[in-house]
């Protein structure tokens, strides 16, 4: 009954996230920015995940804790009014999470949840097309609240592969930066980098 409760509180903090997420994405999609991704098919034979097999996995509040799980993600990523990388030690505070949410388009989603919400960014694929949006969510909602715009810099994106179903592994590198504008015309710069693997599920 526990795990049950436990399970279910997961996927509403989940499905809250990404909920708010697509949300917004659906307002903006008119003005988002589709580049082509690189696939490489020999990603996966990068050192760096044997590097991440030696890591124990960082979990989201609500996810359930699976000790042999290894690390996910080697992506920094860095959010504020100057961007230095290489300056944050916590900049790789992250997760990999990969999903079909309501839709044909995988969304990858590099971040961190607390139970109430989470920040990161997505990367949203298709038919070897993508682009990158990063997102803070909580459960504090404000109607008529105007929502930020973002510009991309740049984005790189490379994958194992060119299509993925349900189950499979998933490896890939994004490189990316955008520039967030508020309400107020207030600028956020978003930056991130480094390889991230993961599984595909349905959430």
């Amino acid at each position: 009954m526990a795990y049950s409760c436990f399970h279910m509180l997961r996927r509403i903090s989940f499905l809250l996230c990404f909920s708010i997420f697509f949300t917004n994405c659906n307002l903006r999609n008119d003005r988002v920015q589709w580049d082509n991704a690189v696939i490489d098919t020999n990603i996966s034979k990068d050192t760096v995940y044997g590097r991440l097999d030696k890591v124990k996995e960082i979990f989201s509040a609500l996810e359930k804790i699976d000790s042999s799980m290894k690390r996910t993600s080697d992506v920094e990523y860095l959010t504020g009014k100057k961007i230095n990388p290489g300056e944050y030690s916590n900049s790789k505070y992250n997760n990999c999470r990969a999903y079909y949410f309501h839709s044909d388009t995988l969304s990858i989603n590099i971040g961190i949840g607390n139970g109430f919400g989470g920040q990161g960014f997505i990367i949203n694929y298709k038919d070897n097309k993508f682009y990158t949006e990063p997102y803070f969510s909580t459960d504090v909602i404000y109607p008529g609240e105007v929502e930020p715009s973002y510009k991309i810099v740049y984005q790189k994106l490379l994958l194992d592969k060119a299509s993925y179903s349900l189950g499979d592994s998933l490896y890939g590198y994004i490189d990316f930066k955008s520039i967030e504008t508020d309400k107020e015309n207030n600028k956020t710069e978003h930056f991130g980098k480094g390889y991230f693997r993961t599984k595909v599920t349905k959430l």
